[in-house]
């Protein structure tokens, strides 16, 4: 993008024009949705950058007649007059293709028509569009390789190896499982584990360990911070419990609130759990993570034996780690508003 930099009022013009031509999928649907929001915040920024340079008008006002593909085309070609022009378009095109929550069929055979049309090679956008997808999914995998150590005492080079053989990364020991399971069932009234207790009744979830599930060493450890911090399993209240890790651990942290938001607020598929695209509370979220800092206790500390204070008082371990009350869901509340599992 960086002819951009010294480009003409009409190139500019032509590249904002080439990403709402793909958000309109070639003037056939309404400048809405992520796509037109992604070009908006380009022709914001470049209006930004180049205030003092005497562009005519709002870089989003589309000059010419924009109301079917073929005049949009013929436009885009009298505003990009050549290749490197040409080339920078498609690739932020490419850009605002990338962008959308889901597969855009629309959008794709749009890119693949301006790509011809502008006498861009369209198999170098399709190479372009595949390079940006895998490099997506790479940073993706390390990005969960490295949580998965920041959560666990193995190294990331055993995960790595691991994963590259297809193996489970991480597992949990048959006679663990079945030692925590009895320790659960064993928990009292009013105490930790009856509440985790309620927590998978509520959720419908497993218990961390089961097949397909992250092992009790990554998973169990993040259920009992739902609990201690009163956050609900509703997407929004993974981010803030994920949130209130990270602000309260010591030693680590922010890679689980990255994958967390990668999953929960970008829709993005880094873990055995269906992804989402939630609305964030920007309160709530500086309320978990004050709560987090002004926790007396690293609730994350891999030497800490969590699963010793499973039969106390709930509410005397709060006060023993001196939680500051908050989070959404209050003694005897519900943990999933969605009423996946039990009551």
């Amino acid at each position: 993008m960086s002819t951009l930099l010294t480009a003409s009022e009409d190139v500019i013009h032509g590249v904002i024009g080439a990403m709402r031509f793909i958000a309109t999928a070639g003037a056939t649907r309404p400048f809405e949705g992520p796509e037109a929001a992604m070009v908006n915040a380009m022709a914001l920024t470049f209006e930004s950058g180049r205030s003092g340079l005497a562009i005519g008008g709002s870089v989003l006002t589309p000059h010419g007649d924009w109301t079917t593909e073929d005049l949009a085309l013929s436009e885009l070609r009298r505003l990009l007059p050549d290749a490197r022009s040409r080339h920078e378009a498609v690739v932020a095109a490419t850009l605002c293709v990338l962008m959308s929550d889901e597969f855009d069929p629309a959008g794709e055979e749009a890119l693949l028509a301006l790509a011809d049309e502008l006498g861009v090679d369209s198999e170098a956008a399709a190479v372009i569009e595949q390079i940006c997808n895998d490099s997506a999914a790479v940073a993706g995998s390390d990005l969960f390789r490295h949580f998965l150590a920041e959560r666990s005492d193995v190294s990331l080079e055993v995960i790595t190896d691991r994963m590259s053989r297809l193996e489970d990364p991480l597992t949990t020991p048959t006679d663990e499982y079945e030692a925590y399971v009895n320790l659960l069932n064993r928990c009292p009234d009013g105490s930790v584990g009856a509440e985790l207790v309620r927590f998978y009744r509520h959720t419908g979830y497993d218990i961390p360990g089961t097949p397909g599930l992250p092992p009790l060493s990554v998973l169990g450890n993040h259920d009992l911070h739902h609990i201690l911090a009163g956050y609900s399993t509703s997407n929004v209240d993974e981010v803030n419990v994920a949130m209130y890790t990270a602000s309260n651990s010591t030693d680590g942290g922010m890679y689980y609130l990255a994958v967390v938001l990668m999953q929960w607020h970008h829709n993005v598929k880094l873990s055995p759990f269906e992804p989402a695209h939630c609305v964030l509370d920007p309160t709530q979220l500086a309320e978990a993570a004050w709560r987090g800092a002004s926790t007396g206790f690293d609730v994350s500390d891999r030497s800490w034996d969590w699963k010793a204070i499973l039969p106390e008082s709930l509410v005397e371990v709060r006060a023993e780690l001196d939680i500051t009350p908050g989070g959404t869901v209050p003694i005897g509340g519900k943990w999933d508003a969605l009423g996946r599992g039990l009551d």
